[in-house]
């Protein structure tokens, strides 16, 4: 920004100050890190009078719990930010949808980031036996865990979750690449056939990110299963990657990029309509979750709801749908209040705060054999690494290209976008 008359608005320039802030933050994560893993937790400070010995309890295979826990924690929340800008890419094809045109080229580098959850994974499979304890280490005598080891083994385990990613990242890269061919070319072949690929991922994507959020999530209660796990780890994640997208759009606006003409309140408008309406949609999968493991009554069901109704977890569970739900619900139901970027970048931090909120309630409670664990200074460090770490390669990948298509064949209608 140092020469205003060769400013681009098109053209993101990673900023020394940026870059200082993303290396500031990798730095302070990485230490917590390394600190954890040469002094490893001992169960102590967890809020319960259970003072020590906690993680020699939760399993005699374990060696540095929460070391692993809190990467794996942090996995739960950046996996599907940049698994979302995918989505969003897809979604935003086969549509045919033409407001989020100029915020397409955006998302479409959330998945340069895929390589550091990949690493982030490899991390978590090292101390399987730590974060998934419950069935890596069973017992013989378990037989309901006996019968689900043609899925739960941990080399098929570490395979399957190892090929989705893969296979995700070439999608991904098929996308941007055709995506910055047309602005090359300008052709309309391009745009046809990322609509064809968009309905062969989006089919890939449901069956896939199932899998996905079976294995790093739910058989972290191997004895318990819901039917909805997956659409309510889906909820999740699109909530998390519009709250992206809306922080992204604030700090470029900030900066002068963009301008009026090319990314303006309309299309902001939207972007606040859906985080609002994805809110009513991930509280709505939450209830009915609840309410069927509530009336079926069964006690494999029951038991998560259970732990987390006791100690510490039962205020945990009760602040999870304020911060998730009735709060963004409420700062978001005007009209006036969707069209203000400043506004919607806090809500998107509150929206974020309660993703990580979400995924270590889902978590934690498997830490201390149902004991509550406070949420810490480990955990802050790990998501500190990994938040410093998606900043900075998505800023790499933004300063390489221009920030939208510019000769995507919608533009003209973006553009003119108004409500």
């Amino acid at each position: 920004m140092t020469n205003p008359e060769a400013f681009n608005p098109l053209q993101f320039q990673f900023s020394p100050r940026l870059r200082s802030f993303c290396l500031f933050l990798i730095a302070i994560g990485m230490i917590t890190l390394i600190i954890q893993f040469f002094l490893p937790w001992d169960g102590g400070g967890h809020g319960g009078s259970h003072s020590s010995g906690i993680a020699k309890q939760a399993g005699a295979h374990n060696v540095n719990p929460r070391f692993f826990l809190s990467i794996h924690l942090a996995l739960l929340v950046f996996l599907p930010i940049s698994l979302g800008g995918i989505y969003f890419v897809a979604l935003t094809h086969i549509t045919g949808s033409v407001w989020n045109i100029t915020l397409r080229r955006l998302a479409e580098h959330f998945f340069c980031y895929l390589p550091v959850v990949l690493l982030m994974m490899v991390i978590v499979f090292l101390g399987a036996g730590d974060v998934f304890h419950h069935w890596v280490h069973a017992p013989p005598d378990d037989h309901l865990i006996q019968k689900k080891t043609p899925w739960l083994n941990l080399s098929s385990f570490v395979l399957r979750n190892i090929a989705l990613v893969v296979a995700w990242f070439f999608f991904a890269l098929i996308f941007r690449r055709r995506s910055l061919l047309q602005d090359t070319d300008g052709s309309l072949s391009h745009t046809k056939l990322m609509f064809r690929l968009s309905a062969v991922f989006l089919i890939f994507f449901a069956l896939s990110y199932s899998v996905n959020s079976w294995d790093l999530s739910m058989s972290l209660e191997p004895h318990w299963f819901s039917t909805i796990w997956a659409i309510y780890i889906f909820s999740g994640m699109v909530l998390s990657v519009y709250a992206v997208l809306v922080l992204w759009v604030w700090y470029l606006k900030r900066k002068g990029y963009y301008g009026d003409d090319y990314l303006n309140e309309n299309h902001i408008h939207d972007l606040g309509k859906f985080l609002w309406g994805h809110s009513i949609f991930w509280a709505y999968i939450a209830v009915s979750q609840y309410l069927l493991i509530w009336y079926g009554a069964i006690p494999e069901e029951t038991q998560f709801f259970k732990t987390r109704t006791e100690e510490g977890w039962y205020y945990v569970s009760f602040g999870l749908p304020i911060i998730r739900f009735v709060i963004p619900f409420l700062l978001l139901m005007r009209r006036g209040a969707k069209r203000k970027i400043h506004y919607l970048a806090f809500v998107s931090l509150l929206i974020l705060l309660g993703q990580v909120w979400d995924m270590y309630w889902i978590a934690y409670p498997t830490l201390a054999k149902g004991h509550f664990v406070w949420f810490s200074w480990q955990e802050v460090g790990a998501l500190l690494a990994a938040s410093g770490g998606f900043i900075y390669v998505t800023a790499i990948g933004l300063e390489k290209y221009p920030l939208i298509p510019t000769k995507d064949p919608r533009l003209s209608r973006c553009l003119d976008f108004h409500q």
